[in-house]
């Protein structure tokens, strides 16, 4: 997909070529796995603590908590998909409430997408510069499945 797609763009290519998969609500499993998420951000907030502070490490924890929060809403409504670009497009598409910048998602998809597969670093300015965000995207995300659940 070309960076600068948009969120409806991107959702209708992979709807169209099969990408997006019917999955079953099962709570009990989606419970488990917000507990899990919370967990991981708390331990990534640790690491923001320590002495020598790899941002990397930092940065890819957080990451990996918007994904998994994220793929627990769209679960929600029985749906599941392996692409992250497809998944962000989802939830931009599907939970307007939450008032998301795609253009953010796209950001941090991408840092983390130079990271694993180019092997480019992230540093502190990095980090500093996503690190509100990432705060207040978990937190969003971690509210909308929590009333979700109790509305289930």
């Amino acid at each position: 997909m070309p960076k600068n797609d948009t969120p409806e763009k991107v959702y209708d290519d992979l709807l169209s070529k099969g990408f997006y998969i019917d999955t079953e609500l099962d709570n009990e499993e989606i419970k488990k796995r917000l507990i899990m998420a919370a967990e991981d951000y708390l331990t990534g907030k640790e690491y923001r603590k320590g002495p020598a502070i790899n941002y990397r490490i930092i940065f890819n924890i957080h990451y990996d908590v918007i994904r998994e929060l994220c793929e627990i809403l769209m679960a929600s409504k029985e749906r599941k998909i392996s692409n992250h670009q497809g998944l962000f497009a989802f939830i931009i598409l599907n939970f307007p409430e939450l008032d998301f910048d795609w253009n953010f998602l796209e950001e941090i998809r991408t840092i983390r997408n130079r990271n694993k597969y180019d092997g480019i670093d992230i540093t502190k300015e990095t980090w500093k510069h996503v690190e509100l965000p990432f705060d207040l995207y978990i937190s969003a995300l971690k509210k909308e499945i929590e009333t979700k659940l109790k509305n289930l």
